[in-house]
């Protein structure tokens, strides 16, 4: 997207944090002023098919669904997607979509749940992670709205258990999860040691499932998964 595409798209997601009876008019007007100053034509995500329900009265209803798309893409609950950064010079997010909603104002915005690069999750310290691998991530069970506009597209992360050898990056290209991050205590866990009894336990469970089914039982990179481990001990 473009600079105006980006200041355009962080204007409306502002405008989804306030809560006014003028919003929809306020951003209405700012994506047109936005479109006339750099040609582009105004186009909004849309939701596809019948709401899979409707929560909510008056100005708080919203209808949820299971699909969405935007400049030609199809999106659905679960896709793994890149986020468009909310700050320039930031690195785009990388999150699982959990909910796809439309307001009555008519735009859609999707719940992200995010993961964290290494070096971007803080320690109890303050410190940073180092990452051990170019296409690590941390899973984490931090979510927030955001326009579906923000969408940039799919991406795919293998979710590999400590006792599982990494895929091999030709064969198999995406992001790497072996860890869990809790941002509010700042703490990681192997994907293996979330305890059984923790609601997370089942959605872990599943993803290194599809992964496994994706990837196979074991390939590839066995000794770098060792000196990664090696790291994370040293950390």
């Amino acid at each position: 997207m473009s600079g105006d595409e980006e200041e355009g798209l962080r204007k409306r997601k502002m405008l989804l944090e306030e809560d006014d009876d003028d919003k929809t008019t306020k951003y209405e007007e700012e994506k047109s002023k936005e479109a006339q100053k750099s040609h582009l034509p105004i186009e909004n995500a849309k939701p596809i098919g019948k709401p899979i329900r409707v929560l909510g009265k008056g100005k708080g209803k919203k209808s949820h669904f299971e699909f969405f798309e935007f400049n030609g893409m199809k999106y659905t609950l679960e896709d793994s997607v890149i986020f468009m950064p909310a700050e320039e010079g930031k690195k785009p997010y990388t999150g699982i979509i959990k909910d796809i909603t439309q307001g009555n104002d008519g735009y859609v915005s999707v719940k992200g749940q995010w993961f964290y690069h290494p070096e971007e999750a803080i320690k109890i310290n303050g410190e940073n992670w180092k990452p051990c691998d170019s296409r690590e991530l941390f899973y984490s069970s931090h979510c927030d709205y955001v326009p579906a506009e923000a969408v940039m597209h799919k991406c795919v992360v293998h979710f590999v258990p400590k006792d599982k050898e990494l895929p091999k990056r030709k064969d198999h290209p995406g992001f790497i999860v072996q860890k869990m991050y809790d941002n509010v205590e700042r703490k990681l866990w192997n994907l293996g040691d979330v305890d059984s009894k923790d609601i997370r336990k089942k959605e872990i469970d599943v993803l290194i499932q599809k992964t496994l089914q994706r990837i196979g039982e074991a390939v590839g990179d066995g000794e770098n998964q060792m000196e990664n481990e090696k790291n994370l001990i040293k950390e």
